[in-house]
């Protein structure tokens, strides 16, 4: 019997010159790692298998006999083949119910880094408050829009859920529909094409943009909040910083003159350095004093039960002083508007936010931004001082003229 493989171009006619060539015994195709065939003796006919590296092994599954199945319509059918098997034993061709499929979707987006970790924990949320107990039950032959109008939309409409947080249900529901159907898993998708807007009216445009008129009533709001719900908002003004990016600063982030922002928190994956002011550093001098007595020692600024508050909390957090339904990037926006009302470079600008900077801004030298980013923060906190800021954070500033003499800042009794 001949050993050895071929490698070639998978088709009829290239399985036909292959057989009767007689050299080899097996044939592949790169472009199809997962197909062997394999010679019989007489080299009339070919066996065809599937090859995976399953546990740590190899297995050779035989799946058709050549010519009886056409190699065309083997390779288009890989990617269906493939799927099922990734699934195991819960698919054998078609889910039973929406449930089944749901529970295929966590697992298959489980681990794929290429989405955000919140993203992943926001849809396996979903699933298992909404989806799974509303139409997990349902049967994948009986999925209509008008199911998903009655035992999704309405259900979650009685039970009192704003219309947004419902169209963000049915596109999860959506994506795990199209997921599957794109994999081959279902035969069609029974809800492509719904919109949750056929069911209900959706809330209309709200005001949400900040501007710097709103700094008075912002102030006030912080002022009234918790300490730690106003610690979270105040560095985020003073620095322009993400809401997740803050909500994770440990005091040992903050050494010296900088407050550094691992590239583990960074949304881009870089690290932060900013420079601190003395109002900054007055400020995180006061807040940890504060936690020492109210709280005790941490790592965390904003402590939870297993390290830092999530990101559900500082989300909570935000609706606790919001005026308007502005979102925790509308302060971040407002810090850059603010920062170039004031003049800041925009090469400065961009960098004290973090973003990625063009080729030819690139070319700074890194003293020269170094410099400019502590200058341009100085301005920026000074300025928010002359519009009331210290009302929110006396301590910031010196109880009295007598005390400015030995050119430190010392704590107002303010915030506690």
């Amino acid at each position: 019997m001949a050993s050895g493989v071929d490698v070639g171009k998978l088709n009829d006619a290239a399985v036909r010159r292959w057989l009767k060539g007689g050299v080899t015994r097996d044939f592949r195709d790169l472009r199809f790692p997962e197909l062997r065939l394999r010679a019989s003796a007489d080299r009339a006919k070919a066996s065809v298998f599937l090859v995976l590296n399953e546990n740590g092994s190899t297995k050779w599954d035989k799946i058709a006999t050549w010519p009886s199945v056409c190699i065309k319509t083997l390779c288009a059918d890989l990617p269906v083949m493939l799927a099922k098997r990734s699934v195991g034993n819960m698919v054998t061709g078609q889910f039973d119910s929406v449930g089944g499929l749901l529970d295929w979707y966590q697992n298959h987006i489980k681990d794929n880094s290429t989405y955000s970790a919140s993203w992943r924990a926001n849809v396996a949320s979903l699933i298992r408050c909404h989806l799974l107990p509303r139409i997990g039950l349902l049967a994948l032959a009986n999925v209509s829009f008008i199911k998903v109008d009655e035992l999704l939309v309405k259900s979650m409409l009685k039970d009192g859920f704003a219309p947004n947080y419902i169209r963000e249900a049915v596109n999860k529901l959506k994506s795990a529909f199209s997921a599957a159907a794109k994999l081959r898993l279902i035969a069609t998708n029974p809800i492509a094409g719904y919109q949750v807007t056929d069911s209900i009216k959706l809330d209309g445009a709200k005001d949400t943009r900040l501007f710097e008129t709103d700094l008075g009533e912002l102030f006030t709001r912080l002022s009234a909040s918790p300490m730690p719900v106003t610690m979270l908002f105040v560095l985020m003004m003073m620095f322009g910083t993400r809401i997740n990016e803050t909500r994770q600063a440990r005091w040992e982030y903050f050494a010296g003159d900088t407050w550094v922002i691992p590239a583990s928190h960074a949304k881009n994956k870089q690290e932060h350095r900013m420079p601190l002011t003395d109002a900054a550093k007055a400020l995180l001098k006061h807040y940890k004093r504060w936690q020492l007595k109210h709280i005790g020692k941490r790592a965390s600024l904003f402590p939870g039960v297993n390290g830092p508050i999530s990101i559900r909390t500082a989300h909570d957090w935000n609706t606790q002083i919001r005026f308007k339904h502005f979102t925790s990037h509308d302060l971040r926006i407002l810090f850059r508007t603010m920062l170039a009302d004031l003049g800041v470079d925009t090469m400065i600008g961009e960098r004290l936010v973090n973003h990625a900077l063009p080729v030819l801004l690139r070319t700074y030298v890194k003293s020269t931004l170094d410099k400019g980013m502590s200058q341009a923060l100085e301005q920026y906190h000074a300025y928010l001082i002359e519009r009331g800021f210290s009302s929110v954070a006396p301590e910031i500033l010196p109880r009295s003229s007598a005390d400015v003499g030995n050119k430190q800042t010392l704590m107002a009794s303010g915030w506690v």
